[in-house]
């Protein structure tokens, strides 16, 4: 069992990795952003662009107070997210790379993007934002995540299936005692039958001995008065 400090870690760890406000810029504006908590990040998304260089493509963090703002560059665009610190880049890098993507196939918001203004893609793109920071902050997003997700499946379906193999083995136990208590009482119903079968079979000698004396007994003494040795 996981001690209290490290429930306390883990969950801290987390809480770090939930991505608080996303957007996507170009060299002036914020050209449509997504965020779950209820501060204002735009002021601070705003003061790193302003001495952001947006030209050529690369990775950028930059600390915030107890946040990061994690940063793709891409040719005049600019894919960032707020996230509390961690040391852990691979997942909010992970949701850049798959934003940058979904982003890009989209032509007609890349060609748009060179001049748009403040918030103008919002109704274009807004709800497939939504969908990846959800994605990401439940722990489907990334790929490693969603092998965690693939492999908790498979324990619970393994689990599920050692359950049903025990229920099945207390109804073949069950089956295999009823069974073993019908062929003790069949095998009782045996005995008791031949027992039966014996018996009648002996009342019938019985009774054929007594037919069979009594038939001598007649044969005998009519034998004897046609003969004349006894006379009526």
């Amino acid at each position: 069992m996981a001690s209290a400090g490290e429930t306390d870690k883990s969950n801290s760890q987390h809480v770090r990795l939930q991505i608080r406000h996303s957007c996507v810029c170009n060299r002036q504006y914020i050209l449509m952003s997504h965020q779950t908590e209820p501060e204002n990040y735009s002021p601070v998304v705003y003061s790193i662009l302003a001495n952001l260089d947006v030209e050529g493509n690369r990775k950028l963090t930059f600390p915030i107070d107890r946040f990061q703002m994690h940063v793709i560059v891409d040719n005049g665009l600019v894919f960032s997210c707020i996230t509390y610190k961690t040391n852990h880049h691979y997942m909010p890098f992970m949701f850049l790379e798959t934003f940058q993507r979904k982003f890009h196939e989209i032509p007609s918001l890349v060609s748009r993007s060179v001049h748009a203004r403040e918030n103008e893609f919002d109704r274009d793109f807004g709800p497939v934002l939504t969908t990846i920071v959800y994605e990401f902050n439940i722990g489907r997003g990334d790929k490693i995540s969603q092998l965690q997700v693939q492999v908790d499946d498979v324990k619970r379906i393994m689990l599920d299936n050692v359950e049903k193999v025990m229920q099945r083995g207390e109804d073949l136990d069950n089956l295999l005692t009823k069974t073993e208590s019908l062929e003790s009482s069949g095998g009782a119903f045996r005995r008791r039958t031949r027992e039966v079968v014996m018996r009648a079979k002996c009342k019938n000698l019985k009774m054929w001995l007594v037919i069979g004396g009594i038939l001598g007994v007649v044969l005998t003494v009519a034998i004897l008065l046609i003969f004349g040795v006894i006379h009526m």
